[in-house]
């Protein structure tokens, strides 16, 4: 909400999701605590580790999308459930997670004339300048998150219609089990928001391993093979096929 205030004309970063919407020290100081949770576990032994474990716990952000007429807030901190380390494998969700930022300004310029000219029109309902404040929010991300990354795992499907179904029926979850959440139109409304990401970032994701050609965290080509898995789904989510991305 305050950041739809202070940025009023840009409607890219009105509601919850784009690069931009997200607390990203708050992540970063959940995964540096995930860490220093299993290496605090790590460095006891015998008795002591089973005895001080319960002590090592780590708090989870949450969310509840139903808030705000299906808009989403954080909940209370107070509320958050705590996580007990060890933790053998930690799973980090995000629909834009794996998106990387244009750094060349020409090329985003290009790739902006492009999408807005062009059906379906996403990005031509927004300005080049609120595009330029998303793909600089993503650097963050990049710097900030994707070193923490040891997988990556791209659940993708043909057809970007077919997030619009997927959408309605996470809504329809949500009316039946808390009695609130966004109407069909809203839903349409609230998933249009997300298209002109996916026309700027989402090529590049879908053909080149997440953890290559990142001059924030750059590796060497066998510390990346094997990394990037991308499975693509049908309309009802069930496996057409598997990747992995090179």
């Amino acid at each position: 909400m305050a950041l739809s205030q202070k940025y009023p004309d840009n409607k890219m970063i009105e509601f919850r999701g784009l690069p931009g919407t997200h607390d990203i020290q708050l992540g970063s100081l959940t995964f540096r605590a995930f860490c220093a949770a299993n290496q605090r576990v790590q460095s006891l032994s015998g008795n002591a580790q089973e005895d001080q474990r319960t002590s090592v716990k780590v708090p989870i952000p949450s969310y509840d999308k139903g808030l705000y007429s299906g808009r989403g807030d954080q909940i209370p901190r107070d509320q958050w459930p705590q996580a007990e380390a060890p933790f053998d494998v930690i799973l980090f969700e995000g629909w834009s997670l794996g998106f990387k930022s244009i750094r060349n300004a020409d090329q985003l310029s290009e790739i902006y004339k492009q999408h807005s000219t062009f059906p379906p029109y996403y990005l031509a309902k927004h300005s080049f300048s609120s595009l330029e404040m998303v793909n600089k929010s993503l650097e963050a991300y990049e710097k900030e998150w994707y070193s923490y990354l040891d997988i990556f795992v791209h659940l993708s499907t043909s057809s970007l219609s077919t997030i619009y179904k997927w959408r309605a029926e996470q809504e329809r979850d949500l009316w039946a089990s808390k009695g609130t959440g966004m109407t069909e139109s809203q839903v349409e409304e609230f998933v249009s928001r997300f298209m002109p990401a996916y026309e700027v970032y989402l090529e590049r994701l879908q053909r080149e391993n997440v953890f290559k050609g990142d001059d924030v965290n750059s590796l060497p080509v066998p510390a990346i093979e094997g990394r990037h898995l991308r499975l693509d789904l049908d309309e009802e989510r069930n496996l057409a096929s598997s990747t992995l991305v090179e």
